[in-house]
């Protein structure tokens, strides 16, 4: 029986240690010189490692080998953890330093990253061609050993890039007016063309953007460019001036597929339920004007027939709807921003690090006043969502 034991117990140490997680980053160095970034947050604590030497963060739970200090490749990565997430990025090694101005250097030098977990190999990566001097790779999930490819090339580190569409149409915005304000209350201005994108080179540091067109409700929101340097992605949603309830949902790359719920009382009798597979007409308008199944939003829900009684708004994870302990939809920085009355009379960012499909964000009672609710929770089936 001790014997048995013992051996019961080796198992589960070995167990254990093969949940370790490796990253090997290695590339051709007559092409190129590339360098590996891994960022991650375990709860609310983030951190960063260069693969450039060696370093320990997140109470030693993500390392940085360092470069030469190790036969398995150019740069290892470590990470000893059953929960959090965390994204590899690649970046010129000089590009931050002005010395080199070549976008094709990384796709040059034929980045490989293979991602252990323990001694098994659970992918290979080969960075395909692309332009850029910073390359998103991927982001892993400690706790299920997910790897989600997202292969994005930037043309620099620090930058903050946003898109500006039409929160109804979804359609690029030209001639918004965009201006960036730091710590130092300075300023930059730069105003959109027809593909509604805006780039701006900044420091590490909190910005404020602000983002105004003629026939359109103007907004702003906090940008943040973080100790790791990773270049920062926004989408804008604007809406066009209106008296009644608009609500826009906004968010990031990931997960692909979010989808925004309203609930509330008929004008013609009983109630409705609103999302993507239940379009009704209400007083003869389809109250969901967008929907967006590729990522980013906007997807939007005007209430242009408004009756008494109240209404609940939810936003569900359909990418992830049979996980109940994902937190991808708190990671999703999904943004909700409720429009009447020709001006934003609420905003809502979605709570971070809770485990849940659903997202139930705010109700509107009787009296037209908005009520936060902002809870995330799992909910079996979008149909069972209030």
């Amino acid at each position: 029986m001790k014997k048995l034991f013992i051996v019961i117990f080796i198992m589960t140490c070995i167990f254990l240690w093969s949940s370790e997680y490796k990253i090997h980053l290695s590339w051709d160095e007559f092409e190129g010189e590339c360098n590996g970034f891994m960022s991650g947050s375990i709860g609310k604590e983030h951190a960063f490692v260069s693969g450039g030497g060696p370093e320990k963060v997140l109470d030693g739970k993500l390392i940085s080998v360092g470069e030469g200090f190790s036969t398995e490749a150019q740069q290892v990565f470590e990470l000893n953890a059953d929960d959090g997430y965390f994204t590899f990025w690649i970046k010129d090694k000089f590009a931050d330093d002005d010395m080199n101005c070549d976008p094709t250097l990384i796709a040059r030098s034929k980045p490989m990253i293979s991602i252990f977990k323990g001694k098994n190999l659970i992918d290979l990566i080969k960075v395909p061609e692309g332009a850029g001097l910073a390359c998103k790779v991927f982001t892993l999930d400690a706790f299920s050993g997910e790897v989600d490819r997202e292969i994005r090339y930037y043309p620099k580190s620090r930058i903050i890039v946003g898109k500006v569409v039409n929160a109804v149409t979804g359609e690029p915005l030209a001639d918004a007016a965009i201006s960036i304000v730091d710590y130092m209350n300075d300023s930059k201005y730069e105003t959109t063309g027809e593909t509604g994108i805006f780039v701006f080179d900044v420091e590490i540091g909190q910005y404020t953007l602000n983002i105004s067109r003629e026939g359109f409700i103007g907004t702003s929101f906090i940008a943040r460019m973080g100790a790791d340097e990773t270049p920062r992605e926004v989408i804008c949603a604007l809406s066009p001036e209106i008296k009644e309830f608009r609500i826009v949902l906004t968010w990031g790359s990931r997960p692909r597929d979010l989808d925004a719920h309203l609930s509330g009382p008929n004008p013609d009798g009983g109630d409705f339920h609103i999302w993507y597979r239940n379009k009704i007409l209400i007083g003869g308008k389809d109250f969901l004007d967008k929907d967006d199944t590729d990522k980013y939003g906007p997807e939007t829900i005007t209430i242009y027939k408004p009756a008494i009684g109240e209404y609940y708004y939810s936003v569900y994870d359909y990418s992830n709807k049979k996980k109940k302990r994902s937190k991808h939809l708190s990671r999703s920085n999904a943004l909700v921003q409720v429009y009447g009355k020709n001006k934003l009379l609420a905003k809502f960012e979605v709570p971070e690090n809770l485990k849940g499909n659903c997202w139930h964000v705010f109700k509107i009672d009787e009296n037209h006043e908005i009520i936060p609710i902002d809870t995330i929770d799992f909910v079996k089936s979008e149909r069972d969502i209030q």
